[in-house]
């Protein structure tokens, strides 16, 4: 899962870049109406993406492989889409932007889920040995 970890932790980090240049962006333009979706870059798209990248980074030996994997992929494309959606949805609100923001919130959604159930189920994720 380390390979994982690697690739988790780099898109977290291009996604704290994006957030930090729109922050600065609605500084310098006192233009404050993007916040919820710059607010969301960093939580979803650095935070979060960070914290699973650390988090199998430091528990390598999980049982759950595939449940793992398909935990990673739904976080990357939730974590990323959703932000983006977000952004395009408060810009210009119909129907196929509140699509682009609803259908990657529920990947994301689920990545949560799935995420749940590996710290819950995983049977090697924490052994009295470890």
């Amino acid at each position: 899962m380390v390979k994982y970890s690697k690739w988790l932790i780099r898109i977290a980090a291009i996604y704290s870049l994006i957030g930090a240049l729109i922050g600065a962006d609605m500084a310098g333009r006192y233009d404050y109406t993007l916040t919820p979706a710059h607010a969301h870059i960093l939580v979803v798209g650095w935070l979060t993406l960070f914290a699973y990248g650390m988090f199998y980074y430091i528990f390598k030996e999980i049982s759950m492989v595939r449940t793992a994997k398909l935990h990673v992929w739904c976080s990357i494309i939730g974590g990323g889409l959703m932000p983006f959606g977000m952004l395009v949805y408060y810009k210009m609100q119909n129907t196929a932007t509140l699509l682009a923001f609803i259908l990657p919130a529920c990947v994301l959604l689920l990545a949560i889920a799935l995420f749940v159930v590996i710290l819950f189920f995983d049977k090697r994720l924490f052994r009295a040995n470890s």
